[in-house]
């Protein structure tokens, strides 16, 4: 991973991004992270407002474009860290 990409996002705010862009709900997300449902509304929330997003799927776009998430993978995931894969031509 790059400098740049590390000091976006963490690996808990990059999990919670993949939950939602597994279409889970806040309330599912919070049992898996083990937290409240308002502390994950208030992470939702700030991560909003830092990638100047409107909504989830829009953060979940903006997620995809800055490759926070694998692109072309079913289900979503975190982007592993090491060489891209080679395109065939």
């Amino acid at each position: 991973m790059d400098l740049a990409y590390d000091d976006l996002i963490n690996d808990r705010d990059r999990s919670l991004i993949v939950m939602l862009a597994r279409g889970y709900t806040t309330t599912r997300i919070a049992r898996e992270m083990h937290l409240s449902r308002y502390t994950i509304a208030e992470r939702i929330s700030k991560l909003l407002e830092q990638f100047a997003c409107s909504n989830r799927s829009e953060l979940v776009a903006y997620s995809y474009a800055h490759r926070f998430l694998n692109v072309g993978v079913w289900p979503p995931g975190i982007l592993k860290a090491g060489p891209s894969p080679q395109r065939s031509a």
